[in-house]
């Protein structure tokens, strides 16, 4: 099946909301935004036994010091950058979960975009693989300019142990590096 998130019932989050069972929860993405990791806390994290994130550009080997969100110079508002601070909190905790797991492929760039739900029975695991990255635009919460596209497939689908066999692969190349620290 295509989803293309122009409308929210072809969203890949509500396609997450609705078609999540228990069982284990693997991703790789070029971007993620913290609203996502509080979208996941909040709807599917009771359901998992494990997140396993293989993200792009987690750490930042410069320092952005001098450059906060300043209030009185940028269009967000002091209402916005409260619900940010507690959905950041939200995505802290989630993070700091035992059974959440976070690495990159440093010093490549993971630009690779698949969730994989991998449940108890194959029937209920699914995959989702296209352009969306793990941000609230990305995964149709949000409008956007980007036109995203993505294929999502059951357990039972012929590229699902396909699938789960690259990911397997890429969590354990020496390169990937694990990061625990929030």
């Amino acid at each position: 099946m295509l989803y293309d998130n122009s409308k929210s019932e072809t969203s890949v989050s509500t396609w997450i909301r609705e078609q999540t069972n228990t069982g284990n929860f693997d991703v790789t993405s070029g971007y993620f935004t913290v609203g996502v990791l509080e979208f996941l806390s909040r709807e599917i994290n009771d359901k998992i036994k494990q997140f396993r994130f293989i993200l792009g550009d987690i750490v930042s080997n410069e320092q952005d010091l001098d450059k906060p969100i300043n209030l009185l110079t940028e269009t967000i508002t002091i209402e916005a950058a409260i619900q940010l601070n507690s959905v950041a909190k939200e995505a802290v905790a989630f993070l700091k979960q035992e059974k959440v797991e976070v690495c990159t492929v440093e010093p490549n760039f993971c630009h690779a975009k698949t969730i994989l739900s991998r449940s108890r029975t194959v029937p209920d695991s699914y995959y989702v693989t296209g352009s969306s990255n793990l941000t609230e635009a990305g995964l149709g919460m949000k409008p956007t300019a980007n036109v995203e596209l993505n294929i999502v497939g059951q357990g039972t689908a012929p590229d699902y142990q396909e699938i789960c066999r690259w990911f397997d692969a890429l969590w354990s190349t020496p390169k990937t590096q694990n990061f625990k620290t929030v």
